[in-house]
């Protein structure tokens, strides 16, 4: 039986009681010298609230009659930043005809009835994009606009974790709460036996340089001391666990992934290029980023290694490094 269905059998019978109860009591057949009456009313009220507890628990243990849909709106924080994907309801207050639904792009940028582009969606506050919004219409168009936005779908967030794990794979991010690289790891089945955990990174984008890449150490364990320092994970971001024996190289070549160092010779970063196929059409030859656990960032100049320029450092490999080859702009 469904919730609904026993709400309204228990109102009906609540109801009956009631008239049953009034109709004895005018007649006089119901009262505190009637003992038979008394267990009979002392019965109904019992099978009342054995109704009430059961639909009580149907209603949470039948995940089909529950109406599960999450209200993006009240779930929402207030500090909410706009990101690509979201899906905004613009709606102004007594002008139904400005009212629209609009996908945020991944640039940013969109157009809203009469006041035409609006840039940099991307990273702004709910109140921060509807008051701009209200005062573009006010300047010219309205004598008072009142403008509501609502997120009624979120853009999809999205880490990769790869390497020597169970299950290399995407994994969703929740715009409500924070996941750290060890969770993630674990999502994705955890360490294999060859991981080199002291290797595992974070490469994230640099926000202070345009196509460059920073890398994050990841706790070497899961002992609480170590996951204090555990990195907050952002969109975008690929954790990479290597393998004892292997390298990684990632961005603009032809075979992307895993390289084994050699037993027998060293493995330089131009080296490892030419293993995973040489680089693509558009790689930033000139920037490759040479990313080592616990040391800072080293830019090689591939371009000059491949031309003979013997001044052109062209380091050595260890085991867990990465190497990022950049796109080019131009």
């Amino acid at each position: 039986m469904k919730y609904n269905q026993v709400t309204t059998y228990i109102s009906g019978l609540l109801n009956l009681s009631e008239k049953r109860n009034n109709r004895q009591a005018r007649n006089c057949e119901f009262n505190s010298y009637n003992p038979l009456m008394i267990q009979m009313h002392q019965f109904i009220k019992l099978a009342i609230l054995m109704l009430i507890i059961v639909s009580t628990a149907s209603r949470y243990l039948e995940g089909a009659e529950i109406d599960t849909k999450l209200d993006v709106s009240s779930a929402m924080p207030k500090d909410y930043a706009l990101y690509p994907g979201d899906l905004l309801k613009i709606e102004v207050f007594d002008n139904i005809d400005l009212a629209t639904s609009i996908r945020v792009p991944a640039e940013g940028k969109i157009t809203f009835p009469l006041i035409g582009e609006v840039k940099n969606l991307v990273g702004k506050s709910i109140a921060q994009f509807t008051s701009e919004i209200a005062q573009r219409l006010e300047h010219g168009y309205l004598r008072q606009a009142v403008v509501t936005a609502t997120v009624t779908e979120f853009g999809p967030r999205s880490v990769y974790v790869m390497g020597s794990i169970s299950r290399p794979s995407n994994i969703q991010l929740s715009p409500f709460g924070d996941l750290t690289a060890m969770q993630a790891i674990g999502q994705a089945g955890g360490f294999l036996e060859d991981a080199n955990r002291a290797g595992a990174q974070v490469i994230r984008d640099d926000p202070s340089n345009l196509g460059r890449k920073i890398g994050l150490p990841v706790p070497g364990s899961d002992h609480a001391e170590s996951l204090v320092t555990d990195v907050v994970l952002h969109p975008n971001d690929i954790i990479i666990v290597p393998r004892l024996d292997r390298v990684y190289i990632i961005g603009q070549v032809a075979h992307p992934g895993a390289v084994n160092l050699p037993s027998q010779e060293v493995l330089t970063v131009s080296k490892a290029v030419s293993l995973a196929g040489g680089f693509s059409q558009f790689a930033k030859q000139s920037e490759v980023q040479l990313m080592r656990a616990g040391k800072r960032v080293l830019v090689v100049d591939v371009r000059s290694i491949l031309n003979g320029d013997i001044k052109s450092e062209d380091p050595i490999l260890q085991p867990g490094d990465t190497v990022y080859v950049p796109e080019s702009r131009f």
